[in-house]
Formats: C-alpha cells, sequence, structure tokens
C-alpha cells in the first residue's frame, strides 16, 4: 500500500497571541500534515501542540525555524545553523 507523507511549510511571521497559535494548530491538524516545517518561529511554544513534537532553533537572532513532526514520527540526525535560519533532519 502506497504511504502518502503530507508537508507543509509555513512563514508563521513570529506569531505569539494565543488566539493566532490555536489557529495554526488547529489548521495543521485539519490539514492532518505529517511534518511542518515553520520560518519566523520567535517566542512562540510549539511544544503545546497536540499530536506534534516540535523540534526547534531559535537562533541567535530570535527569528528561527522549527519542524513539527506527528508524534508516532520518529525524526534523527536533526541539524540546527548556528543562526537560527535553518534546520534538517533525517526519516526513515
Amino acid at each position: 500500500m502506497l504511504h502518502v507523507v503530507k508537508i507543509a511549510t509555513l512563514n508563521i511571521n513570529g506569531i505569539t497571541s494565543n488566539t493566532r497559535m490555536g489557529m495554526l494548530e488547529n489548521f495543521l491538524r485539519n490539514q492532518d500534515f505529517d511534518f511542518s516545517l515553520l520560518q519566523e518561529v520567535t517566542r512562540a511554544d510549539l511544544t503545546t501542540f497536540r499530536r506534534y513534537t516540535a523540534h526547534t532553533n531559535p537562533g541567535t537572532d530570535r527569528r528561527g525555524t522549527a519542524i513539527l513532526a506527528k508524534e508516532e514520527l520518529v525524526l534523527t540526525d536533526i541539524r540546527r545553523i548556528p543562526s537560527g535560519r535553518g534546520i534538517a533532519a533525517t526519516y526513515n
């Protein structure tokens, strides 16, 4: 059986309000993304997202990147650019 992996890439422009964070979480869950690649992550607490594990790279200028992966999907070999502008990982 064919397994399709759903990936989203989003520039969240530093959102921090609880309302917008809730909207983002609902969007990701409703679209059933396996992985979400986020840019411009500032002080957002992505660890509260249900069903997702957050791998963050805040960097030195507070405009970092992050990968959200469904809890059952394991990422390995996570690499972060010190500036925060890049993060990479291996899946399966």
